[in-house]
């Protein structure tokens, strides 16, 4: 497999554009690699910010011209948020028409948690509850796996995403139920996320026992997703299996102070089943 490594640093040009400064592509794409994002947008807040600015996150989904975006921390109707539907506006902001919200917790009279934005219709969007143990002296969170079905010229595919615990003796429950729920797929599978864990570690190690393979492997500092600014450590991946089923045509960072977390973007090449 042969990944091209891309660290693109010119977003501090286009990002103070007007989001109208770039079309809209709201047409589903032939032959063509399949463009899929994973980006913890901290509820659109930026480094060292508190204030929302969707339209930063907009912008850097646009001129991707990706075709899905596994998102993380992302905010419905709380109050931080000004009380909107943060998934939904990006969806019409970036022509990416198909969306999907699982709610992680409640927060701020509202939720947030993980959304899927696509250019192909989603089918079979289920979400589901990933398990949680108590630790004295920590605080553990409420984590959930999303699933759904994508055809790409002809091919299906599972998608997900998901957003893993701190605690390591969480995802250590957490990497077995979800390879329990995608290996119930008879179709290729790519799961996007946060997974809260370095490459080098016991729960990516367990996920690469099961047969899952990383787009950006290794722990190169080109992989490094975390802070934005300076990073030093990667906890963003985008996995999948098998690998028979894909080509990596590529694997980007891209460098934004939009979020304190880098989206990544791997461009796949779907191979034929037959």
């Amino acid at each position: 497999m042969n990944t091209l490594f891309a660290l693109t640093s010119y977003w501090l040009f286009w990002a103070l554009l007007p989001l109208g400064a770039y079309p809209i592509n709201t047409v589903q794409k032939e032959n063509s690699p399949l463009k899929v994002m994973s980006y913890n947008v901290k509820y659109c807040a930026p480094y060292r910010s508190s204030t929302p600015d969707l339209d930063s996150v907009a912008r850097i989904i646009s001129h991707s011209d990706v075709d899905i975006v596994f998102i993380q921390e992302i905010d419905r109707n709380t109050t931080r948020s000004g009380k909107v539907n943060q998934l939904e506006l990006l969806s019409q902001k970036t022509g990416l028409n198909h969306h999907f919200y699982g709610k992680a917790i409640s927060y701020q009279g509202g939720e947030t948690g993980l959304g899927i934005l696509s250019r192909y219709p989603m089918s079979d969007q289920q979400i589901h509850q990933l398990p949680r143990v108590e630790l004295e002296g920590k605080y553990v969170s409420y984590r959930i796996l999303m699933t759904a079905a994508v055809t790409v010229d002809q091919k299906q595919l599972t998608i997900a995403n998901t957003h893993m615990e701190l605690t390591l003796e969480n995802r250590e429950l957490q990497v077995p139920a979800i390879d329990s729920v995608l290996s119930t797929s008879p179709h290729p599978v790519i799961l996007g996320g946060d997974f809260n864990a370095t490459p080098d570690g016991p729960t990516m190690t367990s996920f690469i026992e099961r047969g899952y393979n990383s787009t950006c492997p290794g722990n190169h500092s080109q992989c490094f997703t975390i802070p934005s600014r300076d990073p030093n450590r990667k906890l963003d991946y985008i996995l999948f299996r098998p690998q028979t089923s894909f080509d990596i045509k590529s694997h980007e960072v891209l460098r934004t102070e939009a979020s304190d977390h880098l989206p990544i973007i791997t461009s796949f090449d779907l191979k034929s089943t037959q």
